[in-house]
This record gives structure tokens, sequence and C-alpha cells, in this order.
């Protein structure tokens, strides 16, 4: 391994009344084996003691820090993008407000990118920690996983399952790649847009080692730091998934919009067959939902097709399947 990076790096930190975890999450950044050529901060209109402490550390480190206050709230996700858009290096770091990175995180993920071009976005592998910065267990990670699964997502599925763990702030990506990726719909999160076009111009490589505290509190803008409002004990699975598919269908439109515009490739042509499978299948378990008896000839067939069998426990989404539909049916007649 060198001992030098080759690459310049940009650090893309964005904020928002971060006062009560920035501080942890800078000293981090400062203490990092390979420092960082600049940090760009996009506040998104702090009313708390942030820009404060931003401009004090600012003064305090030997490379680049440039702030920006946007002139009104954009939200996380335009945040991302704008305070992307202006940085400089050859590799960006995405990051939040409110976690706490090991010292290699930097040099061990720029390595990763300097020793393989083909690679355009490397993952890191994070633990948990709460707002007090004790561990948290795994449990928090799985019931996620149980109530926004995968295959009811706007993901490819196949790049999903290579990548579990694939939050914003967990990835280092080319400013080549971004550039090429953005600019960022509407209703899309930065992450999500940025892991699902990338790989129509790069790779994507996950490390498995544990470079920074991922922190989980009440405030995350990540649904992940909420799991008090949606872990009831319950295998939620069954109950989220196709509400997960109707949410997510603004997106999905979005997502074969754009890659009906791109040249073929494999992963374009296999995006595009895996969404419209999809939509087959989950769209008629929307109609199955909706109005059971109407569309028992429906039920039939997505039985007869094999398409619940794609689930880890068929029997139990049918089963589902057929309760929401007669409840529904019964609440209508009732109205």
């Amino acid at each position: 391994m060198s001992n030098v990076k080759s690459s310049t790096v940009s650090v893309a930190l964005c904020t928002y009344n971060g006062e009560r975890f920035l501080q942890e999450q800078l000293d981090s950044i400062a203490m990092q084996t390979w420092t960082p050529d600049e940090v760009v901060v996009g506040d998104d209109g702090s009313s708390d003691s942030t820009l404060s402490i931003l401009e004090r550390w600012k003064q305090s480190v030997p490379f680049s820090v440039r702030i920006e206050r946007n002139e009104r709230n954009l939200g996380f996700a335009k945040n991302f993008e704008s305070t992307l858009s202006r940085c400089t290096g050859d590799i960006v770091f995405l990051c939040d407000q409110d976690d706490v990175w090991l010292p290699n995180r930097v040099e061990r993920m720029t390595e990763a990118l300097e020793q393989d071009a083909a690679v355009g976005i490397v993952i890191c592998g994070v633990d948990l920690i709460d707002q007090d910065r004790n561990p948290m267990s795994d449990e928090a990670s799985r019931l996620y996983r149980m109530s926004y699964p995968d295959d009811t997502s706007v993901y490819y599925l196949e790049y999903s399952l290579k990548h579990p763990s694939r939050a914003g702030c967990m990835m280092a990506v080319r400013r080549s790649v971004l550039e090429k990726v953005y600019p960022l719909p509407d209703g899309w999160s930065h992450d999500v847009w940025l892991f699902s076009m990338a790989p129509m111009y790069c790779e994507i490589q996950t490390i498995p080692d544990v470079l920074m505290h991922f922190r989980r509190h009440g405030n995350n803008a990540s649904v992940l730091g909420k799991e008090k409002d949606w872990a009831n004990g319950r295998d939620v699975y069954y109950l989220t998934s196709v509400g997960q598919y109707r949410a997510h269908t603004p997106l999905r439109e979005d997502m074969i919009k754009r890659l009906s515009q791109l040249p073929p490739s494999a992963y374009r042509d296999g995006y595009l067959k895996y969404l419209k499978g999809q939509d087959k299948h989950f769209g008629n378990r929307c109609k199955i939902e909706d109005r059971f008896w109407t569309n028992l000839h429906t039920f039939v067939m997505e039985v007869l097709s094999g398409r619940y069998f794609q689930h880890k426990q068929p029997l139990k989404c049918m089963l589902f399947d057929v309760k929401e539909g007669i409840l529904n049916s019964f609440k209508r007649s009732s109205e």
C-alpha cells in the first residue's frame, strides 16, 4: 500500500441544526490518517450553533473548508446534490453531520478507488451507535430490512443484494461518476439515485471493514433512526411489501423513463426487465388487495405463474393478500 494518496479528496458535509453531534464528526475528519484536501459544507438553514461550530473548526484545520448556507431550506437530498456539485476533488466522500469516522476511513477507501479504475463507488462497513455513542445491536438493521424489503423497492434487486448496506454516508465516489449521474429528479433521495444509476458507468465495491460509526437517534433523516416507530415485534415484511411498492411507483416511473433514454447495456436492460416484472407481480397484488372478489382470477393466475414463490414465505404472502382483499371488500360494502 502507498503511504501517499495520488487523488485529491473532497468531503461533502451537509448540516442542519446539528450542534449536538457535529463536533465529534468534525474531529474524526480532522484525525484521518489521510486528511482530505477540502471539506465542502452545505448548511440548510441551521438556527442553532451549527455555523459557529463550523467556523471555529475551519480555523483549526490545515485543509480548505468552504461553508455555504442555503438561501432557503432545500431538504437533505437537494442539499447533498448542491454540496456535491461544489466539490473539486477527484474522489468525494458523502458525510452526514452525526456519524463518527474511524481514523483510516479516507485512506482505506481512497486506496480502493485508486487500485481499480473500473470502480467508481466504494461502500464501507459500519457499526451502529446510539445517541450516547453506545454500541447498538444489529437488530435495528434487521428490522429495517424487513420493513423496507429490497424486492418491493425501486432498487435493482441483483445489485442491492450484492451491497446490502448502501446509505450515502457510507460511500466514496469518483467526481466523474457524480457528473454523469446527476441532476437529481424530484422525489428521489440523493444516495438511492446515485446507487441506482452509477452501475451504468462504473463498478461498485463494498469493503466489509468497519470504517465508521453510524449513529442512530430519533432525529435521523433516514428511517433507520426511527425504528421505534415501526419495530413492533412482527415480521412486518408482509405488512409493508405492497405498501412500499405503491409508495415507490413515482420513482419507478422516473427510473424507467431515464433508463429508456440511455443506450442499451446489460445493466440498463436487466434493470428495465426487473422493474417491469415488479409491475406485473406487485401490480396484480395491488388489485387483489384492493378488490379481491373482482380479481379472484388474478390471484389464481399469480399463484399458478409461480411469481409468489420469489418471496421467502410465499404462502404467507398469498394469505396476507387474500386477507387484505376480503377485509377491504367488507369495508366497501359497509360504507
